[in-house]
């Protein structure tokens, strides 16, 4: 996957603030590890939100019409710092507001089970009554695990047009990938993950690189509740070869460079 799609950092100028915009930080979920956010463009323009917590920092493009978003707080419990920026022109930006976030969170992994911007499902999307479906015949969380990814290798593609045709902010959307069965690694990943979350397993959707993977790449970790640990799978990968060779859901770690997780 290019790497201007998903690599969420950028490099911009921030001039001055922008005091008359409509912008909100809904802070409600912090101690299970989301924020919402809603913005309203007051110019037109585009806008980005910059979530910091020490040293490590998350950039994401914002839809500007007032319609709330949540965002991961996936760097753990401690204060962030959240900021709205936007667009004058070219690569200059101005700061619109910012606000100070404290989170405690009793379970650090919890983040993984929420509805977020890149992973964004709910208990009415098709993608999702399907996973309740296919699962329901067990309890044991790995085995569910095991018949969604099952599900997607088995029956997705991948599109190899799709992606000279997206814009830079492109988000998936898990109805579209379940309708039409088709997508890029990014669709596959976010799928996965809304699948597995339905069903109150952990799952992140990472980004990085791998030698499975030509370029920027998305895939998933799923926490294994039997070992503790977190499993690395890669359903975009195992779909493309699964006709010609055997292929094993958990990945060996040493082949894949994590860039960012959400």
């Amino acid at each position: 996957m290019r790497k201007s799609l998903l690599i969420s950092l950028f490099f911009f100028t921030v001039l001055w603030n922008n005091v008359y915009a409509n912008c909100s930080f809904q802070t409600g979920d912090v101690d299970r590890g989301i924020l919402k956010v809603a913005y309203t463009s007051s110019s037109g323009k585009k806008a980005k939100l910059i979530i910091e917590k020490g040293d490590s920092k998350y950039t994401y493009n914002l839809n500007c019409n007032g319609k709330t978003e949540s965002f991961p707080l996936q760097l753990g419990s401690g204060a962030y710092k959240a900021t709205v920026l936007e667009n004058i022109s070219g690569n200059s930006y101005r700061i619109v507001d910012s606000a100070q976030v404290m989170a405690n969170m009793s379970d650090e992994k919890a983040v993984y089970l929420g509805s977020i911007q890149n992973i964004d499902w709910n208990r009415q999307n098709q993608a999702i009554k399907f996973a309740v479906n296919l699962t329901s015949s067990t309890s044991d969380i790995g085995e569910k695990a095991r018949l969604l990814y099952s599900h997607i290798v088995n029956n997705y593609k991948y599109d190899y047009n799709k992606l000279a045709s997206l814009p830079t902010t492109y988000l998936p959307n898990i109805d579209t990938t379940y309708q039409t069965k088709t997508g890029i690694c990014y669709d596959f990943s976010s799928l996965f993950a809304s699948m597995l979350r339905s069903q109150g397993i952990y799952a992140k959707l990472v980004k990085g690189y791998t030698p499975n993977a030509t370029g920027y790449h998305a895939w998933n970790e799923v926490y294994d509740q039997k070992t503790k640990s977190w499993l690395i799978v890669d359903t975009t990968y195992d779909l493309q070869v699964i006709k010609k060779k055997k292929v094993t859901m958990s990945k060996k770690q040493s082949d894949y460079q994590k860039v960012y997780e959400y």
